[in-house]
């Protein structure tokens, strides 16, 4: 079921894209910025190993958070009324949105024990999108791969999904858990519960 819903939002996802802008020359590519966000959870695993305090780690990892994905493309999916609601509504969900993320990484990535991460290829996708596939390699397991989806705006790549396996769509997991949060209350109900869930992990 998870595998056709992502279908659907991929298809969705492309709609958004098809208005992104090419870059300069000067941009970074697509696995320039997996490339960082790879480092960046790395780095974080290491500190969560020296101890350092989650809610430090949550601060950290979203200002990789938010230099590395197109946080607003995403919620246009994952989030069905963002583009509707007022400013001040939409500034508050981005910022709660940043932070859920980055809890969710310090949640996943509480310690080090070698892994490395490196990119195993890149290849267009559609409507001028990057697909850009990852490894992470633990000891004794096999690897945990993972494929980026970028969009262009302007000179910028950003990341909008992440797919497990190549075919299980986090913007589809996300949409399906926002859903029922979002009929009942909108965007101010999902700013706080983002934000509660990001609570909880820097509480830890």
């Amino acid at each position: 079921m998870i595998a056709i819903t992502a279908r659907n939002l991929l298809a969705a996802l492309l709609c958004l894209m098809a208005v992104a802008v090419p870059g300069g020359a000067k941009a970074d590519q697509p696995t320039d910025v997996v490339g960082r966000l790879n480092d960046g959870i790395i780095a974080l695993m290491r500190s969560a190993q020296s101890g350092v305090p989650a809610s430090a780690r949550i601060r950290d990892f979203e200002k990789v958070v938010r230099r590395d994905f197109d946080l607003e493309t995403s919620l246009r999916v994952a989030a069905p009324g963002y583009d509707r609601a007022a400013e001040t509504e939409r500034r508050a969900l981005v910022d709660a949105f940043a932070r859920r993320n980055a809890a969710q990484y310090v949640s996943r990535f509480d310690a080090y024990k070698g892994e490395t991460i490196e990119i195993s290829g890149e290849r267009p996708g559609p409507r001028g999108t990057s697909l850009v596939e990852t490894h992470l390699n633990r000891a004794g397991n096999s690897p945990v791969i993972l494929t980026y989806v970028l969009r262009q705006t302007g000179d910028r790549w950003g990341i909008v999904d992440v797919l497990l396996k190549g075919t299980v769509s986090q913007l589809a997991v996300q949409r399906s858990d926002f859903a029922t949060t979002l009929r009942s209350g909108g965007l101010p109900a999902l700013t706080h519960e983002l934000n509660g869930y990001a609570d909880g992990v820097a509480r830890q």
